[in-house]
């Protein structure tokens, strides 16, 4: 069983139904990055990896992912195992709100949109 999150950059307000459709487009696509996501998408990889390094056949066992991160059009989609899913949400939650991305929960609908 795990956890997923999605984290991105908006600058429009956006609702949870939008958000909704959003995750599952991006759930649903297939299609691989074809640019470097924005500066605070990136900055914010490069802290939840430092704390989180990305799933390897490597750190398996030790790792709080499911499966590997999935970075494409500028978002980033984790999938924690639920036994560490709040550890993570939490660590998510606050690297998101420092670079100004939004968190959206899709087991419950939830949106968390920067504070700034």
């Amino acid at each position: 069983m795990s956890f997923d999150l999605a984290v991105w950059f908006e600058d429009e307000p956006i609702t949870p139904l939008r958000a909704t459709a959003k995750f599952l487009d991006w759930c649903e696509s297939t299609a691989e990055a074809v640019e470097a996501p924005r500066a605070e998408v990136a900055a914010f990889l490069d802290d939840l990896t430092a704390r989180y390094p990305d799933l390897t056949a490597d750190n398996y066992a030790a790792s709080p992912w499911a499966e590997p991160l999935t970075v494409a059009d500028g978002t980033v989609l984790a999938s924690a195992v639920f036994p560490r899913a709040a550890e993570v949400c939490r660590t998510v939650l606050d690297l998101a709100e420092r670079h100004g991305l939004i968190v959206f929960d899709p087991q419950s609908g939830t949106l968390h949109t920067p504070s700034g």
